[in-house]
């Protein structure tokens, strides 16, 4: 396999990622932080965590403000709740509500699990070396995305 086919293989994938995050859009009227908040959200609620609003921006890579701004969008939608912590008055926890649970969760979890048959496909080397691969990837991006020019 040559190095052209594995950036054309890349690039579509990029291309097919980006039309299917439109379609969800489309249909949810969610933008793209809030559909990333509510895939990340419905996740952790599946593994038993709890969230607070400080993950969801560092997870995301943006301020706090935004967080806080997304957020009030997605409570007013009916698509997160807000909850007090139970050991400390002062925080908050983020939960999503059924309502998001069945907008979106359908179309996070058939994809999740198509994506997770294709990793188990590889076997411990293959993952590896997609790992590898992905990881010098993002920071290719990273760096370019940070680089004065």
């Amino acid at each position: 396999m040559s190095s052209g086919e594995v950036l054309d293989s890349l690039a579509r994938f990029r291309t097919s990622d980006a039309q299917m995050h439109q379609r969800v859009r489309a249909t949810t009227t969610l933008g793209e932080n809030e559909m990333r908040i509510l895939s990340y959200l419905l996740r952790q609620h599946r593994d038993g965590n709890v969230v607070k609003p400080s993950e969801i921006s560092r997870h995301l890579a943006i301020s706090s403000a935004s967080t806080t701004a997304l957020l009030d969008r997605l409570e007013r939608q009916g698509s997160v709740e807000r909850i007090s912590h139970p050991t400390d008055r002062r925080s908050i926890l983020i939960a999503p509500t059924a309502r998001a649970a069945g907008d979106v969760a359908d179309i996070v979890d058939a994809f999740e699990t198509r994506v997770t048959e294709a990793i188990e496909a590889l076997g411990d080397e293959g993952r590896a070396s997609v790992l590898r691969f992905l990881d010098a990837v993002a920071d290719a991006a990273d760096d370019i995305a940070t680089s004065e020019r």
